[in-house]
């Protein structure tokens, strides 16, 4: 009855606490199948059973039944391009711990990133207090698209990885499931469940750092093209006759908004501050070019897949106020009637911990709310 516990853990993950009399009009449970759902989440501390408040009249008060959050924890770990954040979270992936290392991008060894992730998952583990294999599972969000199965990291350009068995690796390194994703997917996951997309039916992703990613979850579960979970954003050509991008490809979007082409635009040397759109909007034209090719690009993406939300994280997350006016002016006479007044953009809810809590939304989404744990 795993998917059943699954469910019952959803509704109260993202409506509160319920009576059971509510659970089963939600659930559309038998009330013998909800209530042997109940007794194991309740023996297993997933969920308690409390008085709910306000109760009055005679008789027994009604009990509501939610979710304990710290009754379980999971690990979760976000992979860019020279840049690792790993996080320790609670059920709601609220963090417990985090921390994060660097590693040389340049010839980047993945068993030697995979050991690190795995001493770090253990050094926070131990910080808290929570014996490591007491952990469901780990998440982890690589950059570029993944397998069917969420395994591999097929081709993370950016970091020059092909093929690369992420979770295998990691399985062996620290003896816990594990399961993979498109990094930015993972992100708009966790605000999907967790943060600023809550009940929000269709919630893009815009993350900028070394590259530009995006990714889509629709309902509450990833949108994975092709079963592989990367929107390629920043690979909408801009113009065919522009730079070689990193795809191979020439005047990709990622060329005009990449770390690189955006602190060459700001004038920065070494290593790029994180308020990187601040620099680069004092260069007037140079600001213009980047906001209107990427409002060209965001209109295509929602002509195409239709999202209520936008949420932007790294560099973009980061923003000054006037790239969000000008995107609220330009990019709605673009798109269709219909989504012009339901369209809205925001910046993340995580700040600079957006990757790894998307790794523990990943986590939490695979190894507890699907039921698995039941």
């Amino acid at each position: 009855m795993g998917a059943h516990h699954g469910q019952i853990l959803r509704i109260l993950r993202d409506e509160g606490p319920q009576s059971r009399a509510a659970l089963a009009r939600r659930s559309k449970l038998s009330a013998t199948t909800l209530t042997h759902v109940t007794a194991h989440l309740l023996r297993d501390g997933s969920v308690l059973e409390s008085e709910t408040s306000g109760s009055i009249g005679v008789g027994r008060p009604a009990q509501a039944v939610r979710l304990v959050p710290d009754a379980h924890s999971v690990a979760g770990v976000h992979i860019g391009a020279g840049h690792v954040q790993v996080a320790i979270t609670d059920l709601k992936a609220a963090p417990k711990a985090t921390a994060s290392f660097e590693f040389d991008v340049h010839g980047a060894d993945p068993d030697r990133v995979v050991s690190d992730v795995a001493a770090m998952v253990m050094k926070l583990a131990a910080e808290v207090q929570i014996d490591t294999g007491k952990l469901l599972g780990i998440g982890v969000g690589v950059p570029g698209p993944v397998d069917f199965e969420r395994r591999t990291a097929l081709a993370s350009i950016n970091v020059g990885w092909r093929n690369v068995p992420i979770a295998g690796k990691l399985e062996r390194a620290i003896r816990l499931p594990t399961v993979v994703e498109h990094n930015v997917t993972a992100m708009a996951l966790a605000e999907s469940c967790y943060g600023i997309g809550r009940q929000v039916p269709a919630l893009l992703f815009v993350y900028l750092k070394t590259g530009l990613g995006a990714g889509l979850v629709v309902d509450g579960v990833p949108f994975r093209p092709g079963g592989h979970g990367a929107v390629e954003l920043g690979h909408i050509q801009i113009t065919p006759d522009g730079a070689r991008c990193a795809c191979g490809n020439r005047g990709c979007l990622e060329t005009f908004l990449c770390e690189k082409a955006l602190m060459a635009a700001a004038g920065v040397i070494g290593s790029a501050p994180a308020d990187l759109m601040a620099g680069v909007e004092q260069n007037g034209p140079a600001w213009d070019t980047v906001i209107g090719h990427l409002t060209t690009a965001l209109a295509s993406a929602v002509n195409l897949l239709t999202p209520d939300l936008i949420v932007f994280g790294g560099y973009l997350g980061q923003a000054p106020e006037s790239l969000f006016e000008r995107l609220r002016a330009d990019v709605p006479p673009r798109v269709m009637p219909h989504m012009r007044e339901i369209l809205k953009f925001e910046r993340t809810s995580f700040g600079a911990q957006s990757g790894a809590i998307g790794g523990a939304a990943v986590a939490l989404d695979h190894f507890f709310y699907s039921g698995a744990l039941h």
